[in-house]
């Protein structure tokens, strides 16, 4: 059965998917004053950034989230963030993990500090509760200041990127809770053959998904992209295409872009002293690149014929490990499928932050789902809402129970077009920051040329590498091992 269009305003839809970090850590001390608006309207104009006095704690230590941070860079090392750790952030404290882990108790929150002293130098542990303030990130805090911020919006699993990136593409991550786990359609953990948005759509819109990487590869290295090779379903999809960035920006540029546009950001990521330069905000590489990215990205949607008409979406897959104060809500089991550890799936994420830019939002605004918190965003809003607005109803479109039953975000936007071009200062060097987005920076160890670590591999290969180290040199050994045994295949 057609479903009516809740956003006929709303002509084309950019979606960017930013990788690991918390609405604490990157937007904590927005609106301090309160929002200029709220949705739904009855709902407070208070923006649940970093409470006063917020701490967590290691043994006897105590540490309080921190105004700015010691470098554009922290945390110095990429925060666990796969499921085993994450579960400890949300319901341990300073003295480690409970006995045993009820996940129909609401969330403490208070373990990220415990956690995180298992990486790096204790006197350091301040790093996991860094929150960036808006002179650090103009971009972001910009767009958030002058468009709609959710504060009730979560990852979907309190997990890592594959399962979170599964239930924004499919609603679901059948059965893996963490990256590489089995799943119900790949005993090897590496893809998702499960319906997609885009098949969801396939015949009602037109998409296009596009990638901005070079050196780390797809899912498949040598073919296209890692959503394209991860999702296999999407080859199925009717009326959608595959091209890089430059395809994207030129098509902006001319008015010919397809309705629904899909960014991968260029992967960043790795441990203190060698990492991969992304523009995805990813830790432990510098925030400098993203902001300049964002702000270019930004600048030329401005210019674009279809910007009177379009919604851009700026989210982010998972909290990466970084902080956040609020406990994460109970939700709806997506399927049957239950993972390693037993988990249903009937609990969210940390929160992320969520932007909607477009001339039909109001400047300011706060948005939630409800005005009381009996139901919140995650990532299956994305497909509840894109579904309506193509047509379908999200309980038929094959994406599993939580899309079903999603709250939507579409009363956030207004009839009304906005005329007004926001524009945003990017500090000198931010954009080279890390030598720049492509570059693999090693610190204190000879390597002749560093790109050749992650020449043609996957991203999920550098992350199961990254995941598997104990210190930098080892993660660089583990990359120099791979690309060594590559070369004799």
């Amino acid at each position: 059965m057609p479903f009516e269009n809740p956003m006929p305003q709303i002509e084309t839809i950019v979606w960017l998917t930013l990788e690991n970090r918390s609405l604490d850590t990157m937007l904590g001390w927005l609106h301090p004053d309160g929002a200029g608006s709220a949705h739904p309207p009855t709902s407070s104009l208070t923006f649940e950034g970093i409470p006063p006095g917020a701490t967590n704690g290691y043994k006897d230590r105590q540490v309080g989230a921190a105004a700015g941070t010691r470098d554009l860079r922290v945390p110095h090392w990429n925060p666990y963030e796969w499921f085993e750790h994450v579960r400890v952030q949300m319901y341990g404290n300073h003295d480690g993990p409970p006995e045993h882990y009820d996940w129909k108790k609401k969330p403490c929150m208070e373990g990220f500090v415990y956690d995180f002293q298992y990486l790096l130098d204790r006197s350091h542990l301040q790093d996991v509760m860094g929150a960036y303030t808006r002179d650090q990130l103009p971009v972001l805090y910009g767009l958030a200041e002058n468009y709609a911020v959710s504060d009730r919006w979560f990852s979907s699993v309190p997990s890592e990127t594959d399962p979170n990136r599964a239930f924004s593409v499919c609603g679901t991550s059948l059965g893996a809770e963490d990256n590489g786990d089995p799943n119900a359609s790949d005993p090897k953990g590496r893809k998702f053959v499960a319906n997609t948005i885009f098949n969801a759509i396939s015949g009602k819109r037109s998409w296009g998904i596009y990638w901005q990487y070079k050196g780390l590869g797809a899912g498949d290295p040598g073919k296209t992209c890692y959503t394209y090779d991860v999702f296999p379903q999407i080859a199925k999809a009717e009326g959608g295409q595959v091209g890089d960035y430059q395809t994207f920006l030129t098509q902006l540029d001319e008015g010919k872009l397809p309705e629904l546009c899909y960014l991968e950001p260029f992967w960043g990521g790795g441990t203190d002293a060698g990492f991969l330069q992304g523009n995805d905000y990813h830790p432990p590489a510098w925030i400098g690149p993203g902001e300049a990215a964002l702000n270019d990205l930004f600048a030329r949607m401005l210019e674009s014929p279809q910007w009177p008409n379009m919604l851009f979406i700026v989210t982010f897959d998972e909290h990466g490990g970084t902080w956040d104060h609020v406990p994460p809500p109970p939700t709806v089991q997506p399927d049957a499928y239950e993972g390693k550890s037993g988990f249903l799936f009937e609990r969210m994420g940390p929160r992320v932050p969520t932007l909607l830019i477009s001339p039909y939002v109001d400047k300011g605004m706060v948005f939630r789902a409800t005005d009381d918190e009996s139901a919140d965003f995650d990532h299956t809003s994305f497909l509840a809402t894109i579904c309506k607005w193509a047509g379908v109803a999200p309980a038929e479109a094959k994406l599993g129970a939580r899309v079903a039953q999603a709250p939507t975000f579409e009363g956030a936007l207004r009839g009304i077009g906005r005329t007004d071009k926001p524009s945003f200062e990017v500090p000198e060097g931010y954009a080279l920051q890390g030598k720049g987005t492509g570059n693999f920076t090693v610190i204190g160890i000879e390597i002749g040329d560093p790109l050749k670590l992650v020449e043609g591999m996957d991203i999920q290969t550098f992350r199961e590498i990254e995941h598997a180290s104990k210190d930098t040199p080892d993660f660089i050994a583990r990359l120099q091992a791979y690309q060594a045994e590559r070369a004799t295949r």
